[in-house]
């Protein structure tokens, strides 16, 4: 069953004329993923597709669309909204909105998020 995230990086897709394998070199992601994202499952296993932030970021990248719109249609609004306040606060400083960008940007493992967490806390 396709989801309206699905119907949406489809649509972007097509209105590009770019093929699976073109938006595969461009982000850097595997066509056959890309092609479970827009249909909405892992056509392997079954089970729904739950792309990470990077992928979406890396998804609104390549169609020139706003990363703000996929992450919502993702469920992932919360981590959207947060975001989109801070980048769109004018008191908050540059650097931290460049922080900020660098996490949106992360892998979401727990390894990563180990790590930047460490250094955040020797930092206080």
């Amino acid at each position: 069953m396709q989801t309206e995230l699905g119907k949406t990086i489809e649509a972007l897709r097509k209105a590009k004329k770019l093929s699976l394998r073109a938006v595969s070199d461009i982000t850097g992601l595997n066509f056959s993923y890309i092609r479970d994202l827009e249909l909405g499952v892992n056509r392997s296993t079954k089970q729904p597709v739950k792309p990470t932030t990077e992928t979406l970021q890396k998804l609104a990248a390549a169609y020139d669309h706003p990363l703000e719109n996929l992450l919502k249609l993702a469920g992932l609004v919360e981590v959207a909204s947060a975001f989109e306040k801070i980048l769109n606060d004018p008191d908050v400083s540059e650097k931290k909105k460049e922080a900020v960008r660098i996490l949106m940007a992360m892998e979401d493992n727990d390894e990563s998020l180990d790590r930047v967490i460490g250094i955040l806390n020797a930092l206080k």
